[in-house]
């Protein structure tokens, strides 16, 4: 029940953010999609980061969220310090693909 109560709300939080991204309800800043904009090509750049990065950042979470009700239904039959640290795992690989991903966009735009 634990994990249930842990890695459901952080898949939650990578759903909201890959939406958020996605939908384009984040513009390119400092911190999201790379330097402020300076002309129009940068601000289409950063943009398609941050579409690029929601969308691995939504299928990550509803990952993590279903992997984690998965074990929460397993129950006693999957050890928990295995079940945290392969939800940690995932969550770990889907902030470095979406990482990757928008700055790939970046470099190529």
């Amino acid at each position: 029940m634990t994990l249930v109560l842990v890695f459901v709300p952080i898949g939650a939080l990578l759903v909201l953010a890959g939406l958020l991204f996605e939908r384009g309800r984040v513009g390119p800043t400092i911190w999201f999609g790379g330097r402020p904009a300076r002309s129009q090509r940068m601000r289409r750049s950063g943009l398609l980061a941050n579409r690029l990065a929601g969308r691995s950042l939504l299928i990550g979470g509803a990952v993590v969220i279903v992997a984690a009700l998965a074990a929460w239904l397993a129950g006693a039959s999957i050890d928990d310090e295995f079940v945290a640290l392969s939800l940690v795992a995932a969550i770990a690989a889907t902030c470095i693909t979406a990482l990757v991903r928008a700055l790939r966009a970046v470099r190529t735009t």
